[in-house]
């Protein structure tokens, strides 16, 4: 019969699905056989039960082979190309799972999408991951190349890339939209050794209403039993009013500048929001 390029991808795409379920169940027999012995020691009236598990799991393997087999005999009486990447980080493409390079544990990804593809554009398409035993004709500057292949691996990686991508600028457009500048930058001071840093618009008001009490304080000259302060103590408290009323200032002349507004106009605007907090 003359194969078409849809048949050869419909029978290889089935194919393919029953080869990952068979590697699947595969791996439970073996997962289930090597617990036997742990079982048969720590467990033993699980014993029973893990070996119902495998029975079960090879009854499965049968149904699952006897599909592929189903499948091979449709592909052995009109055999078309293949072309399957092993699954590693610089796997190569072949022809067939039983290249000689190859083991009976390695895992492909079936590229059905160049099933019944004329073997000149699968080695085009491969370039430098064309298996040169497979393809023992492949020209040394198509070798060369970098290999064009798209994998559903592949789409799926570049999928997770952009939406991470775009989760990060939506991130940092929020940000910056929420910033205490017009810059959309963080409002970073020093404050002794310490770093202090004002991340969002709301935390920069909060922390202007803070700083009133500081500024609004009175300077304490004497202690309650009349004694009086040292002229060091009256100093520091001094500079804690300065420092306070400059980083307030600091806050107001950032915001008016995101608002667009003069720095009376914000005193005017944070005023009125830390009068409506103290009232509450």
């Amino acid at each position: 019969m003359s194969v078409t390029k849809e048949f050869a991808v419909k029978i290889d795409t089935e194919l393919s699905s029953w080869h990952d379920k068979r590697w699947t169940v595969t791996s439970k027999i073996l997962d289930a056989e090597d617990s036997i012995r742990f079982y048969a020691k720590h467990y033993p009236n699980r014993v029973e039960e893990i070996k119902n598990k495998i029975a079960e799991l090879k009854e499965q393997y049968a149904k699952i082979q006897a599909e592929i087999k189903k499948l091979d005999a449709i592909y052995d009486q009109d055999p078309w190309t293949r072309a399957f990447l092993v699954i590693n980080s610089n796997g190569h493409v072949h022809s067939s799972m039983d290249c000689n390079t190859c083991f009976p544990t390695t895992r492909y990804n079936w590229l059905v999408q160049y099933s019944n593809d004329d073997e000149n554009t699968i080695v085009e398409d491969a370039g430098q991951d064309a298996c040169t035993i497979c393809y023992p004709s492949a020209p040394a500057e198509v070798l060369n190349r970098p290999s064009r292949i798209v994998t559903a691996d592949k789409i799926a990686k570049a999928q997770a890339k952009a939406e991470r991508d775009a989760k990060k600028a939506a991130r940092v457009a929020k940000e910056k939209a929420n910033a205490p500048t017009a810059s959309g930058e963080f409002l970073i001071y020093k404050e002794g050794k310490w770093t202090r840093v004002i991340k969002t618009e709301r935390s920069a008001i909060i922390e202007w209403a803070d700083l009133q009490w500081k500024i609004k304080k009175e300077i304490v000259t004497h202690y309650y039993n009349g004694e009086a302060h040292s002229a060091e103590s009256i100093q520091e408290q001094k500079d804690e009013k300065a420092f306070a009323q400059e980083i307030a200032d600091l806050i107001a002349r950032n915001l008016a500048e995101k608002h667009g507004v003069s720095f009376d106009q914000e005193l005017k605007i944070l005023n009125n929001k830390y009068q409506k907090r103290r009232n509450q």
